[in-house]
């Protein structure tokens, strides 16, 4: 059970294929809500953000708060988290 958000990352990311790993790199940061609405819940249940591990849940709560977005799903600190990584690694650009 991960206890920190890299940890979450670092499992989702095994867990991904290359190409949804591309495609979810190329998302705008609007298209991530759409995002939480699929697999969100499946954080949740995986993770037990809200049924016993308090220290990945302390972990969210405090991205958010550091992001100002205290109204969102707990998940959601690792689907940014997620999408920043991908972001860095697995987005495809144009080389001159």
């Amino acid at each position: 059970m991960p206890t920190t958000i890299d940890e979450a990352v670092g499992i989702l990311l095994t867990d991904l294929r290359l190409k949804d790993r591309t495609r979810l790199g190329k998302m705008t940061p609007q298209e991530l809500d759409w995002i939480n609405q699929v697999v969100g819940r499946q954080i949740i249940r995986d993770f037990r953000l809200w049924s016993g591990n308090e220290l990945l849940l302390h972990a969210c709560l405090k991205a958010m708060a550091k992001m100002d977005k205290e109204d969102e799903d707990p998940a959601m600190a690792i689907i940014r988290a997620l999408w920043g990584k991908l972001q860095q690694t697995h987005v495809l650009r144009l080389v001159k």
